[in-house]
């Protein structure tokens, strides 16, 4: 959810379609790795996950501090690319959650159709908030964005060192 926060406080309102797409594009990078993975097992070590993860934030978040205008095609194919490594975590979940031998296709379907239920309700209660700052003012928002980028950075951070150590 941090990393879907940080994706969300980089746009501005009126890039609303070019922010569906970058969610679109996780959601299929994460959905495609958890099928994947789950079907036949890791890709990745699941250390390497648990590190590669907060590293996904900490870029996220870093863009947002630094770039003010994006290109499309590339925030799009990127955020594709940390969906994947999201999904390889998902996947470890979901794995520990089922059975040693059941059929996978409903288990996995349901557990996806849940994780993106979670997250458009995430994302909707996040842009409900951004846009009751807006109605404040715009600076409220630029500087709700700025922060959410901050907060995100130094916990990915915390959190890449965490299982970069343990």
């Amino acid at each position: 959810m941090l990393f879907l926060a940080v994706l969300i406080a980089g746009f501005k309102w009126n890039e609303w379609k070019f922010m569906l797409w970058t969610i679109t594009a996780f959601t299929l990078g994460h959905s495609l790795t958890l099928a994947i993975t789950v079907l036949n097992g890791p890709i990745i070590e699941s250390k390497w996950v648990e590190f590669l993860i907060p590293l996904t934030i900490f870029s996220a978040a870093l863009s947002n501090l630094i770039w003010k205008r994006r290109q499309a095609g590339a925030a799009a194919s990127i955020t594709t690319f940390f969906g994947l490594i999201h999904g390889m975590g998902f996947a470890g979940y979901l794995s520990a959650l089922l059975p040693a031998k059941s059929e996978l296709w409903q288990p996995l379907l349901f557990f996806n159709l849940g994780v993106e239920a979670g997250q458009l309700i995430f994302a909707s209660l996040l842009l409900a908030l951004l846009f009751i700052t807006r109605s404040a003012s715009k600076s409220a928002v630029r500087i709700a964005q700025i922060s959410l980028s901050v907060v995100g950075l130094v916990i990915s951070l915390f959190l890449a060192i965490t299982n970069w150590f343990s």
